[in-house]
């Protein structure tokens, strides 16, 4: 029997970033309420920020999945993140006084730790000097090479700096983890959309807010405001209506050379080639990605339970009756032409009426998505249901 060794330690990392990325929308969603239309940064001052008009949260996420463990008063994760902050106020980058430091881990805090005191807030001055005595023993004393520069950097700062911060960090020590995540966005979204259609609307979301997330990371975008994503979320409610249905591939496909090649066989493209349409054209390419995206769409939504199959058999139907209509017109033209006019004939067809222009035929009154229609035109021509040379039947 074969063992399969998993090395967490590669794969710790990774996941960390999925769960900043997560964790900061998390975040938006809860603060939004009690803020004043926060924005959201990412790996800008800290791993997570978020801002309003009157204050500034830096949030260092630490994530463990190996060796889980308890955070002590000598921590790396603890000391780390003191070295990042110690640094932005003794330099100035930040205004001390409208700032909250976060650190969110998934280690736990023992009660014997003074690190335990930053569970709840510290308003004490006696308190506050009590930790002050602790952290700068620790950092005087202390011979961990690893902790060397933070130590430094948290001596730099005045004894008025060192009770300001400490006054205004709070640790959210066994903090929900990877696999947890997902819940606890749902149940901030819980009034979005109907109980059935939850996990749905969690996907759409995801996958704009990764979006949004690497414009932000690439600098492309400076932050994502709480009302972009109060808007998002309204526009996503409307699409699981009753008269509307959610949009899963609202971005056109990159098609390659190879993608092309991969296809060649099937029929939808030897339809076009039946009316010359050149092989790796952008006209052939977008067909495929129009194809492709109908195909998936309408699939994803049979599989969520979002589209009645009757319902996109009456739309299949529709879209027949409408190319039946325009297609006998044409065949009318086409009595007594030669082979060549015929292909022309077929070409000026698809082009005028499925390609630079499309029919507005909608599964759902509020769908206006041209790919649906284009690509589920192409899939009824790699059935063979329809075609646009006047003589696909006998051609194909």
């Amino acid at each position: 029997m074969t063992s399969t060794f998993t090395d967490f330690s590669a794969k710790e990392p990774s996941l960390g970033y999925f769960y900043q990325i997560k964790y900061a929308l998390l975040i938006l969603l809860t603060h939004s309420k009690e803020l004043d239309n926060p924005k959201v940064r990412i790996e800008n001052l800290d791993d997570i920020e978020i801002e309003d008009i009157n204050t500034l949260q830096l949030l260092q996420t630490k994530l463990h999945i190996k060796n889980k463990a308890n955070l002590t008063d000598a921590s790396v994760d603890f000391w780390k993140t003191i070295r990042i902050w110690s640094e932005y106020i003794n330099n100035g980058t930040i205004d001390l006084d409208s700032t909250i430091f976060n650190l969110i881990t998934t280690e736990e805090i023992p009660n014997s730790s003074i690190l335990h005191r930053f569970k709840k807030n510290i308003t004490l001055d006696s308190e506050v000097s009590e930790v002050i005595t602790v952290l700068d023993k620790i950092a005087i004393d202390s011979t961990n090479k690893t902790n060397e520069k933070a130590y430094l950097a948290y001596q730099n700062l005045s004894i008025e700096n060192k009770k300001n911060l400490i006054k205004r960090i709070r640790i959210l020590d066994n903090s929900i983890g990877i696999t947890e995540i997902n819940d606890k966005i749902k149940k901030e979204l819980i009034f979005s959309t109907y109980p059935s259609t939850i996990d749905a609307f969690l996907e759409i979301l995801e996958g704009w807010w990764f979006r949004k997330s690497i414009d932000n990371l690439t600098s492309t975008i400076d932050f994502i405001s709480s009302s972009e994503l109060q808007l998002k979320i309204a526009n996503i409610s409307d699409s699981f209506q009753a008269d509307n249905l959610p949009n899963h591939f609202p971005v056109q496909l990159e098609i390659t050379d190879e993608d092309v090649e991969n296809l060649k066989e099937r029929k939808f493209l030897k339809q076009l080639e039946l009316i010359k349409i050149k092989t790796n054209s952008k006209t052939l390419k977008l067909a495929i990605s129009d194809f492709r995206r109908a195909f998936e769409q309408r699939s994803k939504w049979l599989r969520l339970h979002l589209l009645n199959p009757d319902e996109e058999e009456e739309y299949d139907l529709k879209l027949h009756d409408y190319w039946k209509n325009i297609f006998d017109i044409m065949s009318d033209q086409a009595e007594d032409k030669s082979l060549d006019e015929l292909t022309e004939l077929g070409k000026g067809f698809y082009l005028e009426q499925f390609a630079k222009t499309c029919p507005q035929i909608k599964i759902r009154d509020k769908f206006n998505e041209d790919y649906l229609t284009r690509g589920s035109y192409q899939i009824l021509a790699d059935s063979k249901k329809i075609g646009w040379h006047p003589n696909f039947k006998d051609e194909i």
